[in-house]
């Protein structure tokens, strides 16, 4: 009987240490480990461009202050990084004329997050008016998390 106890211990620390030794690629968990995954692929690079964030405010009466251009719902960082959101929804100036859900990469974003962040030019602002490609706002949680420094104010270089 100690022999059947003692083989069913061993059996589960053995099953145990299989998990715990079980190879985690990053991918499976949306994480980048390899640094060349980081680099943004796209056409056109700008450069000295200010990163700043707003958040959603669900109790205003304006749907405007909570839903994208096109009446649809705000992805912010937060939801993306825990992986509860396919994009984080970006703005810019609404003179650019940049269709609906353009793709759009910081790669300063991606090496602090040690992750490809996915971002899309889905919303505008009157504030973003004439900044042209020197200004992109970023979606964020709440007013709390527009002062983390790498969204407030921070230059970084936009590739579309």
């Amino acid at each position: 009987m100690l022999s059947l106890a003692l083989g069913l211990r061993l059996a589960l620390i053995a099953t145990s240490l299989g998990v715990l030794l079980t190879r985690v690629d990053g991918k499976e968990h949306n994480h980048i480990f390899d640094a060349s995954e980081l680099d943004c692929a796209g056409n056109v690079t700008y450069g000295a461009v200010t990163l700043t964030a707003y958040h959603p405010l669900f109790d205003s009466d304006r749907k405007r202050d909570y839903l994208d251009a096109e009446n649809r719902k705000l992805y912010t960082l937060q939801e993306y990084l825990d992986n509860r959101a396919p994009y984080v929804t970006v703005g810019m100036d609404p003179n650019l004329r940049l269709p609906y859900g353009k793709e759009a990469c910081i790669p300063e974003l991606n090496r602090h997050f040690r992750r490809a962040v996915r971002l899309q030019v889905r919303d505008t602002h009157e504030d973003l008016r004439d900044g042209g490609y020197r200004r992109v706002d970023i979606c964020v949680r709440t007013q709390e998390d527009s002062y983390d420094d790498i969204v407030n104010l921070l230059q970084v270089t936009l590739v579309l």
